[in-house]
C-alpha cells in the first residue's frame, strides 16, 4: 500500500506512452495532449525528489504547444536553479521543532493543490475506454482511476481514524519541506516532523474527497497557491499580447508585429515571465550581453536552432561563429525597449525604459555596416546590363541575347525605384489601378488597399507623381499594356514570399543581378535606390518636407502647413520634376521605349 501511495503522490503512475515531438527538445505527446518533459540535472537529482519534470501543456494544438513549451522550459530551468539556490540556502534555514497553525494550514493547502493538479492532468489526457486495447501502456480507464482513488481513500481514512500516519508521508516530508513555497527544515522524530507528515496525510484525504466529487461530474477547480500577495501587475506574457494588439491597430504591419513579438518573447524566455514591475536594468543588461554573442539568423543554424537563446550564444562563442552586427543588436534592443516605453505610459509605478542607454555606439562600425547609395557608375552598370541590352529570355537573363524583357518586373522595378525612391515591396505590390490622376497629376498610389498589400507605417501611404523622364522611358505605356491584358497587378510575374511579402524572392534576384552587373561593393542593396533618391532630392534643393513625403517618412505638421489638395500636388509635382538624373546612363532604356509603342 505504501508503494501505491507513493505512486499516487508523485504522479508517475501513467507517465509511459509519451512520444517525442519535433520542434523543441522538451516537447512530447501522449495521445492528443502535449507535454513538457525534462530530465532533472544530475547535480540536483538526488535532492530534487523526482527524476524528471513531466507537465501537461493542456493543449492539443501543436502551434500553441510550441509556444507553451518554450515558456514552460524556462520556468522549469528557473525551478532547477531555484532548487540549487535553496539547497545552498538550506544551510542557513533554522530547524523547526514545532509547526505553527499557519504553517500547518499552508502545508496542507500546497500539498492539496499539488495532488489536484496531477489529477487534473490525467483527466485532461482523457480516460481510456475499458474495451480498448491500445498498442502501448495507456492512460487509465475511468473505472481504474475511480477504483484506485476509492481504495486509497479508504486506507488513509482507516489510518487517520487510529491517529496513525502512513510511512509514505514520512518520506514525503523530506521532499515537500524543500519546495520553495514551503522551505522548512524539520528533523525526524520531532513534533514538527510528525505534524508535517500528518498535514500531508490530511491534505491527501481532502484531495481524495475532491477527486470523488470530480468523478461524480462536479466542477472542482485546482487551487492557485499564492505564497505572496497577489501581484498588482500582470505578467509580461499577458501584457505582451495587449501591446501587440494595440500597436497593430495603430500602424504596425504584420511583419513589424512579428519582429517585436519574437524578440520580446526571447527576452521573456531568458529572464522569466514575471509581473512587469519586477524587471530591472540587470535583466536588460543580461539580454544585451546575450545578443552581443549571438549570430545573426541563429534559428536557421542547425547547431543552434534547438537551443535557448542563452545556450545558443554560449555555443556560438565556442564554435567561433561571428556575432550579429551592431546595427542588428541596436535594432533588437529598440524592439524590446519599445514595450517598456508603452508599459510606462499604461501602468503606474513602472520604471523607465529598461533599455535606455544600452544601445551600442555605431561610430566605429557605421562605415562597415551602413547601407550606401549606388555610385553613378554603379547605376549606369545596372542599367546597361543584359536585362536592358538584350538577353536570351526573361528566365535566362544572365545570358546575352536578343530579348528585351520590357514587360517583366526585372526590367521595371529598379527603374521605378530610381525615379520614386519607393521601397521594394511597395513597388512589387502595385496594382494597375494604382496609377491614378490626382488633381491633374499622374501619380503612383502607394497604399494597402488589398489583401496582398502591406505598408511599413501609416505615413507610407502616399501618392508619388510620375517623373516625366520615367514616362519617356515608356512606363505609362507599360501600365496601359497591363490594363489591356486585364491584369490586376502591375507585376503578376512576381510571387508573394512565405513571410507574406513580395520583396523576399525579388531581393534574392536583385543580389544576383548586382553581381552580374559588376556591382560587388559591400553595403549596397536594393535599398540603396532610396539613398540615391534622397541625394537627388538634396542636389535639386528640394524642400525636405516634400522629400520625406515622397519617401514615406513621417511628416510632422506637414498636413497642417500644406493640406493634401490641388495646390499641394501641384507643388509636389513641381518639386519632383526638378530632379535631375544626370550622370546615370539611361540611353539603353531610352532606346528600348520604342518597343512599347503601338
Amino acid at each position: 500500500m505504501q508503494d501505491t501511495l507513493a505512486t499516487t503522490a508523485t504522479g508517475n503512475c501513467y507517465s509511459e506512452g509519451l512520444k517525442k515531438v519535433s520542434g523543441h527538445t522538451r516537447l512530447y505527446r501522449r495521445g492528443a495532449v502535449y507535454y513538457h518533459r525534462a530530465v532533472v540535472p544530475a547535480d540536483i537529482v538526488e535532492t530534487y525528489g523526482k527524476r524528471e519534470e513531466l507537465i501537461s501543456l493542456r493543449t492539443k494544438d501543436r502551434a500553441e504547444a510550441l509556444r507553451k513549451v518554450r515558456i514552460k522550459a524556462v520556468e522549469i530551468d528557473n525551478r532547477f536553479d531555484e532548487h540549487r539556490r535553496s539547497r545552498r540556502a538550506r544551510d542557513t534555514v533554522p530547524v523547526v521543532d514545532e509547526l505553527s497553525p499557519d504553517q500547518i494550514q499552508a502545508i496542507k493547502a500546497i500539498y492539496h493543490a499539488h495532488l489536484l493538479e496531477e489529477d487534473e492532468a490525467v483527466r485532461l489526457d482523457g480516460f481510456r475506454e475499458d474495451h480498448e486495447v491500445p498498442p502501448e501502456l495507456p492512460s487509465p480507464s475511468f473505472d481504474d482511476w475511480k477504483a484506485d482513488t476509492d481504495v486509497l481513500d479508504k486506507h488513509v481514512r482507516q489510518l487517520r481514524g487510529r491517529f496513525k500516519v502512513d510511512p509514505h508521508y514520512e518520506f514525503e516530508v523530506e521532499e515537500v519541506s524543500e519546495w520553495p513555497e514551503v522551505n522548512l527544515k524539520v528533523s525526524p522524530g520531532t513534533k514538527a516532523f510528525k505534524q508535517f507528515a500528518a498535514a500531508l496525510q490530511d491534505a491527501t484525504l481532502q484531495a481524495f474527497a475532491d477527486m470523488r466529487s470530480r468523478n461524480e461530474g462536479n466542477y472542482v477547480p485546482t487551487p492557485e497557491i499564492e505564497t505572496t500577495a497577489a501581484p498588482r501587475y500582470p505578467k509580461l506574457s499577458n501584457t505582451l499580447e495587449d501591446w501587440i494588439e494595440e500597436k497593430s491597430k495603430e500602424d504596425w504591419t504584420e511583419a513589424t508585429a512579428k519582429e517585436h513579438r519574437v524578440w520580446t518573447e526571447q527576452f521573456m524566455l531568458l529572464c522569466g515571465d514575471r509581473p512587469i514591475n519586477e524587471y530591472g536594468k540587470d535583466d536588460a543588461r543580461r539580454f544585451k550581453q546575450v545578443l552581443l554573442r549571438l549570430p545573426s539568423n541563429w534559428k536557421k543554424k542547425s547547431a543552434l536552432k534547438e537551443m535557448s537563446i542563452e545556450r545558443a550564444a554560449e555555443t556560438a562563442v565556442l564554435l567561433d561563429m561571428p556575432s550579429m552586427s551592431t546595427t542588428s543588436v541596436n535594432k533588437i534592443l529598440r524592439f524590446v525597449g519599445s514595450f517598456w516605453r508603452w508599459a510606462q505610459s499604461h501602468y503606474d509605478d513602472i520604471p523607465g525604459n529598461l533599455f535606455d542607454g544600452l544601445s551600442l555606439s555605431t561610430r566605429r562600425s557605421q562605415a562597415k555596416e551602413e547601407r550606401h547609395p549606388f555610385t553613378l557608375a554603379e547605376l549606369s552598370s545596372l542599367f546597361t546590363s543584359t536585362i536592358y541590352t538584350g538577353c536570351k529570355s526573361a528566365r535566362e537573363w544572365k545570358t546575352p541575347g536578343d530579348v528585351i524583357p520590357i514587360l517583366d518586373a526585372k526590367y521595371w522595378v529598379p527603374v521605378i525605384s530610381l525615379f520614386t525612391g519607393a521601397r521594394l515591396n511597395e513597388i512589387l505590390q502595385l496594382y494597375v489601378a494604382d496609377v491614378v490622376e490626382k488633381h491633374g497629376v499622374t501619380c503612383m498610389s502607394i497604399n494597402d488597399d488589398g489583401d496582398d498589400k502591406k505598408l511599413k507605417t501609416k505615413s507610407s501611404k502616399r501618392d508619388i507623381p510620375v517623373h516625366t523622364e520615367l514616362e519617356a522611358l515608356g512606363f505609362l505605356k507599360f501600365v496601359q499594356k497591363r490594363k489591356d491584358e486585364g491584369s490586376k497587378r502591375l507585376f503578376p510575374d512576381t510571387q508573394i514570399g512565405p513571410n507574406g511579402s513580395y520583396s523576399g524572392p525579388f531581393s534574392k534576384h536583385f543580389k544576383r543581378f548586382m553581381l552580374e552587373a559588376g556591382v560587388e561593393r559591400k553595403g549596397v542593396s536594393f535599398h540603396s535606390f532610396r539613398h540615391n533618391f534622397e541625394d537627388f532630392c538634396r542636389a535639386a534643393g528640394m524642400n525636405m518636407d516634400f522629400a520625406d513625403f515622397l519617401q514615406g517618412h513621417m511628416q510632422v505638421g506637414m498636413r497642417s502647413r500644406y493640406g493634401y489638395g490641388e495646390v499641394f500636388y501641384r507643388e509636389l509635382n513641381k518639386a519632383l520634376q526638378s530632379l535631375s538624373f544626370d550622370g546615370v546612363d539611361l540611353s539603353v532604356l531610352q532606346s528600348n521605349a520604342v518597343l512599347l509603342r503601338g
